[in-house]
């Protein structure tokens, strides 16, 4: 895996073609091969405690994403499937696995090390996540399960609307 530095708003070539779309925040940024995409595609900022779509919500209240979900905000290391490691604080995490980094030191399959601010991850490039031993699993899943479920209510106990109407409302 190669690191090519470029300076924002200037026209590169690398491996994928010639992008123009280059302005992260102002700043030179490290392009990893492996994560350009999600760099581009990338359209979400700040944290997020729960998915906005219901979509979103679904597939994580279904799966063991919602553990990756309660992790916010703790240090970890993310393995990639090209063999290279960014160890960081979670930022955040949606239903697909995209995983925001900050403060993040990633170490390239032959050892290189670079220090990055932030480091966005596709779902698809994550091969592990590891859970840190001071975690506890079922409850950080409850909390999240609870969150989820606050927002399905929209109010509370009997408040409000909900997302999903009973047969009984119609």
């Amino acid at each position: 895996m190669v690191l090519r530095v470029w300076v924002p708003d200037q026209q590169h070539q690398h491996h994928l073609g010639t992008c123009s779309k280059c302005t992260l925040s102002g700043r030179a940024m490290p392009v990893i091969p492996a994560l350009w995409e999600a760099q581009q595609a990338d359209s979400q900022c700040g944290r997020m405690a729960v998915s906005h779509s219901v979509k979103e919500r679904t597939i994580s209240e279904n799966s063991l994403i919602i553990l990756l979900q309660g992790l916010q905000g703790r240090v970890t290391t993310v393995d990639l499937r090209d063999e290279s490691v960014a160890h960081g604080r979670i930022d955040n995490v949606d239903a697909f696995m995209n995983i925001r980094l900050a403060e993040v030191t990633y170490t390239d399959r032959w050892g290189h090390q670079v220090k990055l601010d932030d480091l966005f991850v596709t779902g698809r490039n994550v091969r592990y996540v590891h859970i840190p031993d001071d975690v506890n699993i079922t409850s950080t899943i409850e909390q999240q399960l609870q969150i989820i479920h606050r927002v399905r209510n929209f109010g509370g106990k009997g408040q409000g609307r909900w997302e999903f109407p009973s047969k009984n409302s119609k």
